[in-house]
């Protein structure tokens, strides 16, 4: 039996939460949470919850009542508005490139922050479908095409994929620094048996660029989510302080989408 964590990962641009395992077990319980500031308009949310008891069920409850503040190193500082539910949201902040952002968390004696700098944007010009092999089979895949800035290097990435409104639970990111200067050819093949994209499907991309400690941070979500039938498989790396599990982002955000056609 296994433990579950929802993240959200898309907001600002549109909800959508992937399903990751954790190893909680029946370790005390921990609080979670995921924040996500974006070069979008707000306001943005904090999602703070607390694990359960490994046999208690996959839902981790709310926490309403914590004092969540978010800081820019300009000098503006947003307490956001407890919505009750475990959610909480800006009022004024909005994300801009270069800026970093400090979050604070307080629940009761405890503290929790995160520090997250939002990197340049790089442009992404289109999703187009492209034909690849997989083990000697060709399969439709989405390619989300952008040029990667030369120069400037340690450029991070991380998509998110839906398909015909279903939001693909694979992990992709990726960085740039051996292809600075090209137009990139990542591809998102899915981690399935059907992984090929089929005619008429409809495919909505969203590219982020990140800083390097949340790169790392989805590089161990999915090597946990792929260790998740080892018996003790590791939780991700936080980019948290205090000891709560879980993220916070700050990210450009662009979407693009594409139809599947006769190749």
């Amino acid at each position: 039996m296994r433990k579950f964590i929802a993240l959200f990962c898309c907001v600002g641009v549109g909800a959508c939460t992937k399903v990751i395992d954790l190893k909680v077990h029946n370790s005390p319980a921990v609080y979670v949470i995921e924040g996500n500031v974006t070069d979008q308009p707000g306001p943005y949310t904090v999602k703070v919850s607390k694990t359960v008891g490994f046999y208690a069920g996959n839902q981790y409850p709310g926490v309403p009542g914590a004092m969540v503040t978010i800081a820019d190193d300009a000098g503006h500082k947003d307490r956001l508005t407890d919505n009750g539910d475990g959610t909480y949201s800006t009022v004024s902040l909005q994300g801009v490139t270069g800026q970093t952002y400090t979050l604070q968390v307080v629940i009761g004696k405890d503290t929790f922050a995160g520090v997250s700098s939002m990197p340049a944007r790089v442009n992404l010009d289109s999703v187009v479908i492209e034909s690849v092999l997989n083990g000697g089979k060709a399969v439709l895949v989405a390619v989300p095409k952008f040029v990667n800035p030369r120069g400037q290097g340690g450029d991070y990435y991380y998509f998110d994929q839906t398909i015909d409104g279903y939001l693909d639970r694979s992990f992709y990111y990726w960085t740039d620094q051996f292809s600075a200067g090209l137009t990139n050819n990542f591809s998102l093949e899915r981690a399935s048996n059907d992984s090929t994209l089929h005619m008429g499907d409809t495919v909505r991309v969203e590219m982020q660029c990140l800083d390097e400690p949340m790169y790392n941070y989805w590089v161990g979500v999915d090597q946990s989510a792929s260790e998740s039938e080892q018996a003790n498989p590791g939780n991700p790396v936080t980019n948290l302080t205090g000891g709560a599990l879980g993220y916070f982002s700050a990210h450009t955000s662009q979407v693009k989408g594409a139809r599947v056609r006769q190749q």
